[in-house]
This record gives structure tokens, sequence and C-alpha cells, in this order.
């Protein structure tokens, strides 16, 4: 549903906001911005391989999932 999406839209913020808001307030270079947001991504999408399902903690918290189809 549209109102599905959007929520999971929301949810994958997640990923980019907080060494967003952490680096904000110091005032570093952009490289260093956005090594720090590389790194922060790298360790979440690394985090689902911990998850039963290897689910992302935004459709955890959505309560989403990819599903895989294949076309015959």
């Amino acid at each position: 549903s549209l109102k599905l999406a959007l929520a999971r839209y929301m949810a994958c913020w997640l990923w980019f906001l907080p060494p967003l808001l952490v680096t904000l307030p110091l005032g570093l270079p952009a490289r260093e911005v956005g090594l720090l947001t590389i790194g922060w991504v790298t360790v979440w999408a690394l985090l689902s391989r911990f998850h039963g399902q290897q689910q992302f903690l935004h459709d955890v918290l959505v309560g989403t999932r990819l599903i895989t189809q294949r076309w015959h």
C-alpha cells in the first residue's frame, strides 16, 4: 500500500540521518562526513546478516520484507 511504502521510505532515512546529524555540529569537511556516512551504512548493511531472516532494520520496524520473484 502507499501508506506502507511511505513508512518504509521514512524508516530508510535511518541509514543516513544519524551520521549526518552527528557530524553537522562538528563542522567536518564533506570528505569526512562522506566517509563516516559510508562507514555507518556499511555497518547497518552487515548487521542485517545477523537478523534471523536477514532483513534490514527499516524493514523490521515497518513490518515489510523483500522477496525475490523469478520470472519463467
